[in-house]
């Protein structure tokens, strides 16, 4: 292990740091000839103010969001006025009984309730320009494996794919803690 650094070493890395420091930036917006704004948005289940879709949007906008990612199963009309109002982007929508009605669950009636809000999903990530929708795909617990799991969700999503591909929607699949 080496504990002191020698004058050479330090001027040679300060130099380096220096040129960084006064060319990054530059370096960095000469990348691509493009610049790339970047943009903030909000999961439409986290926005705590209470109100009407319209109050909700008027104060993600406040707040300073370029958009918001809906919930689906929402009153499509409410929410395409309120985007009119606010000029808010709707990148995505969240589906919103994913886990209430996974496509894993044992039950195949169940299943298929989970398919169908899939769907529902896709068409409101339609209407309102979204290029995708969020689907947390499977629920793992006492009643399902993890091999049970995957082969379920999977087989639901296939069966969504068509309208997904005819509406121009991607299914965006979360994998999350469970």
């Amino acid at each position: 292990m080496r504990g002191i650094m020698k004058r050479r070493e330090f001027i040679v890395t300060g130099g380096a740091a220096v040129a960084m420091a006064a060319l990054g930036p530059s370096l960095l917006a000469a990348d691509s000839g493009k610049s790339r704004k970047l943009k903030k948005g909000i999961m439409w289940g986290t926005v705590g103010v209470k109100g009407s879709v319209l109050e909700k949007m008027k104060a993600v906008k406040e707040a300073g969001f370029d958009g918001a990612e809906m919930n689906s199963h929402m009153d499509q009309d409410e929410v395409l006025r309120a985007q009119d109002a606010t000029g808010l982007a709707l990148p995505s929508v969240c589906g919103v009984h994913h886990w209430g009605k996974p496509l894993s669950h044992p039950d195949p009636k169940v299943r298929e309730e989970g398919l169908e809000a899939l769907k529902q999903t896709l068409r409101d990530g339609k209407r309102y320009g979204s290029s995708s929708i969020l689907l947390v795909p499977a629920v793992v617990n006492a009643e399902v494996s993890y091999e049970q799991a995957y082969a379920r969700s999977q087989e639901q999503i296939r069966k969504a794919l068509p309208l997904a591909e005819e509406l121009g929607v991607k299914i965006a699949i979360e994998n999350v803690w469970n």
